[in-house]
């Protein structure tokens, strides 16, 4: 699994958007989410509420792309992180 990619050089390039400008990103085959969390339950992984972030996912060939929330509950809390550790997990479950 990559989970990130870099180049070292002597010479400064621009990265580019970090995102596509379209969402959700165009030719990305919706993944289906509904029911993840209770499927995941029944196969032993049990997540609670502020750890079911997923709401939406794309493929585009290895490419996957999510929308991710942090229910209302922790936001108050998330003050104190650089990103919320539900909220990055959930990015995981992608």
């Amino acid at each position: 699994t990559c989970h990130a990619r870099g180049r070292l050089g002597s010479e400064v390039e621009s990265p580019g958007l970090p995102f596509p400008v379209l969402w959700p990103p165009e030719g990305a085959v919706a993944v289906p989410v509904d029911g993840l969390y209770e499927r995941l339950a029944e196969a032993g992984y049990e997540y609670g509420p502020v750890f079911q972030g997923l709401r939406s996912a794309w493929r585009d060939g290895e490419l996957v792309y999510a929308e991710v929330v942090l229910p209302d509950e922790p936001v108050g809390s998330a003050q104190g992180f650089g990103i919320h550790p539900a909220l990055l997990d959930a990015a995981l479950h992608g």
